[in-house]
């Protein structure tokens, strides 16, 4: 797997987990991974060179498993790929691993939807498809 500058279809990024991030059992709450994921998503956007303006994509669908609580403190590795490129539209898929130990502790995905200047899905343009194209990559 690759940082966030490397090169190859894989995206990772480094979070501290902060103590806000935990919920009433001292962990990591469910619904602070998708702001990982977030975070994730939009370094590998950023490191293809996807250049986006307000409104260039929605997000249309997202989801999570999680595999193993995460506690305070700890470092997480966070990774992002490209699942799969549609005409308008393209799939993301996310991993977060302990640094501690290397476990998996979630894993997740996203749609986005290429938008027009009307709010209304189109075409991926052509430089958009090639980068996503690029970092196609396969699940662990």
């Amino acid at each position: 797997m690759c940082s966030g500058a490397g090169e190859g279809p894989v995206t990772e990024i480094e979070l501290a987990v902060r103590s806000t991030d935990l919920d009433a059992d001292q962990v990591v709450n469910n619904a602070v991974f998708f702001m990982y994921f977030e975070q994730a998503r939009l370094a590998h956007l950023r490191r293809l060179g996807i250049d986006w303006s307000p409104r260039a994509f929605a997000v249309a669908a997202t989801e999570a498993r999680f595999l193993a609580p995460v506690s305070y403190p700890e470092t997480l590795r966070v990774r992002a790929w490209t699942r799969q490129v549609g005409n308008s539209s393209f799939s993301l898929a996310f991993e977060a691993v302990r640094a501690s130990d290397g476990a998996r502790v979630a894993e997740g995905s996203s749609v986005q939807v290429w938008l027009d200047g009307n709010g209304q899905p189109c075409p991926l343009p052509d430089a958009v498809r090639r980068a996503l194209e690029s970092s196609l990559g396969r699940d662990p």
